[in-house]
């Protein structure tokens, strides 16, 4: 399985990130981790015929405000979004005039789902609550022997354990600074670190560093050494960087 981090950031787009996107490519499927801004980038990557899918975690501007692009796409094996259970019809009260096109005119093939309705996909799929202040959704992703959670955002939850049972890799935010004190709707480098050892997940991956915050790229380092103190396989990827697991 091939990861893509498009996006790290948190909020709004800076010179350190565009805002929240991930794209792992499957033998069978493209699923996209949000729509952040940093969703344009897989003009480049999706190819072929290939199935693509778009999980949202929830409808925050920050995870969709990428959607603006998708008359840029004309993917063959259409586009499927899912979102949060009960976010269909916001997410439909978006996708329209005057903010963007309507599904119906964009050139890709593109029907919408909520998770618990959504079957027959060429991948196992859970998918749980998080701890966040509107509705939101963590992933578990099961695909070519290989499991990777997506659990943004949410502050401290045993869902977010849950989904990352055993997982090869973990996505999740580090919004705050080391030792900083959140709310519930957020994450310091320490408690994801704390989540992902709980899980026993092979790997750690840190992003959605909240932009205003962490307004240096420096800033994130210091989160990764913080959170590997805990946790020894964690990673804090830069736009553009790609991994495989």
């Amino acid at each position: 399985m091939d990861i893509f981090f498009l996006g790290t950031n948190g909020w709004f787009d800076t010179y350190t990130g565009n805002t929240t996107c991930v794209l792992a490519e499957t033998r069978d499927a493209y699923i996209i981790l949000d729509a952040g801004g940093g969703i344009y980038k897989t003009y480049d990557i999706i190819k072929g015929k290939k199935p693509v899918y778009l999980l949202l975690s929830h409808l925050h501007i920050d995870h969709i405000s990428g959607l603006q692009t998708l008359p840029l796409f004309n993917w063959a094996g259409g586009l499927h979004i899912i979102t949060p259970d009960g976010m269909k019809k916001e997410l439909e009260n978006i996708m329209r005039e005057p903010f963007m096109p309507a599904p119906p005119r964009l050139k890709t093939k593109t029907r919408v789902s909520e998770a618990s309705q959504t079957k027959n996909l060429p991948f196992k799929l859970t998918a749980l609550p998080m701890a966040h202040i509107v509705p939101t959704c963590g992933y578990r992703i099961e695909a070519d022997k290989k499991i990777l959670a997506y659990a943004l955002d949410g502050g401290v939850n045993e869902n977010a354990v849950k989904l990352a049972k055993n997982a090869d890799l973990l996505i999740t935010e580090c919004s705050y600074l080391p030792g900083q004190s959140p709310d519930n709707n957020h994450l310091n480098p320490e408690q994801a670190a704390q989540t992902a050892a709980r899980a026993q997940a092979r790997l750690l991956a840190l992003i959605h560093f909240k932009a205003d915050t962490y307004n240096n790229l420096q800033k994130r380092d210091r989160a990764m050494a913080a959170a590997g103190a805990l946790f020894t396989h964690t990673i804090a990827p830069y736009d553009g960087d790609h991994i495989q697991i």
